[in-house]
């Protein structure tokens, strides 16, 4: 079997607000969609060629291949007095040109709701849905066992109260499933979970645009990797103090910094240092800068009855070149650390995996978008199997009303 694929289950919310703050870059000028009052409905579809260098993730042989893709899908918006909901559904099919047995279909959607009361108190709601089926079974030709069907389910919320000009209290809320289909007939074993978790986070006003915050958090984990008689469950406590942007209308910004304690298997433990950020800055009209990270431990998808700890950084530039054609240049970071207490097992190992990214995008007419993009990627590893390195050529076709 060769390299282990990264894990699908991080947490997208630093990165999902860094991209559609940049997305202001681009589609400022644009009304989009069909609009009747205050709802606005705007389908869309992606049409992708790609060529990857190493489909297998594998460091020795490596196999290339051809990836054509549809991807349709639409947009939802409506804004109300003080609330507002915005939805999107999609579909993904990707047809590999020699390897058909990584053809792979995906769907999903969300929803995301929010309300403002006039005395300062804020409500945000949000759901998220994700199936990917591929049939990547060992019992087939070239098959490695490393993908497979899997579903994930994100429910979310957070009710802020301003107490004062200079004091806000939010309680948030995350409910989470992630589950893999496993036959040990087809497939290596893969492990989900159910995640509840409560936190809470106090925010005092430091300058005219900065705040001081302080956080903490209970997470508890169901894991579909419990063997021999191991309890199922995992809770986790985390205390995180940092800085934050208070209302402007170019940054936007929170970053916080602290330590976990992660139980797990009924008397294991993790404790390490912890983080999680987001930064968007509109420098100027062309100029654009995101920054995400976060660091967490949870359950091991890989190995039964363990846990791990990951990090993750990103990190992108945009650049608004003339009035069709926007650049940008994407970095990132990821760290995922195992810990395994065996008897005969290692301690610690880990895989490390850098990617860097080109892209650009060139409106050719009101509702048509081409883009392109180059990608590499590499991974270092304490285990030689799980190393890899790969690049990959995109062309795209975006057709959007």
């Amino acid at each position: 079997m060769t390299n282990k694929k990264i894990s699908l289950s991080l947490k997208p919310g630093c990165a999902c607000v860094c991209l559609a703050f940049l997305a202001q870059i681009s589609y400022a000028d644009e009304e989009l969609g069909f609009r009747y009052n205050n709802l606005s409905v705007s389908p869309y579809v992606n049409l992708e060629y790609t060529y990857n260098s190493n489909v297998d993730y594998s460091k020795g042989q490596k196999r290339d291949d051809h990836i054509f893709s549809i991807n349709p899908g639409v947009d939802l918006n409506y804004k109300g007095n003080d609330w507002g909901l915005k939805g999107n559904a999609w579909y993904d099919h990707d047809y590999y040109h020699e390897y058909d047995i990584l053809d792979k279909d995906s769907y999903g959607e969300s929803v995301d709701f929010y309300w403002e009361s006039p005395k300062g108190l804020k409500l945000l709601l949000g759901q998220r849905y994700v199936n990917s089926s591929q049939n990547d079974s060992l019992t087939s030709d070239s098959g490695r066992g490393l993908w497979r069907d899997r579903n994930q389910l994100d429910i979310n919320g957070a009710l802020a109260y301003q107490f004062s000009e200079k004091t806000s209290v939010t309680l948030s809320g995350l409910y989470s499933d992630l589950s893999y289909e496993n036959d040990t007939r087809k497939y290596g074993g893969l492990y989900g979970w159910t995640l509840y978790s409560v936190g809470l986070q106090l925010a005092r006003q430091m300058t005219a645009k900065s705040d001081f915050l302080v956080s903490g958090s209970y997470q508890q984990y169901h894991s579909d990797g419990a063997r021999g008689g191991v309890d199922s469950s995992s809770v986790g406590y985390t205390l995180m103090a940092g800085v934050g942007s208070r209302a402007t209308e170019r940054v936007m910004y929170s970053l916080k910094a602290g330590a976990s304690l992660f139980d797990y298997a009924k008397g294991d433990q993790m404790a390490g240092f912890v983080y999680e950020g987001h930064l968007s800055w509109l420098m100027s009209k062309k100029w654009a800068l995101s920054f995400a990270g976060t660091s967490s431990f949870q359950p091991s998808e890989y190995e039964v009855n363990q846990a791990d700890q990951t990090y993750s950084v990103s990190s992108s530039l945009t650049y608004k070149t003339t009035r069709r054609l926007t650049t940008s240049l994407d970095l990132a970071y990821r760290r995922e650390e195992r810990q395994i207490n065996t008897a005969n097992a290692r301690d610690g190992d880990g895989d490390d995996r850098y990617s860097a990214r080109l892209m650009a995008r060139y409106k050719l007419r009101k509702y048509v978008n081409l883009y392109a993009g180059l990608e590499y990627e590499e991974q270092f590893s304490d285990q030689n199997m799980n190393e890899f390195n790969r690049y990959r050529g995109t062309l795209g076709l975006n057709l959007r009303y």
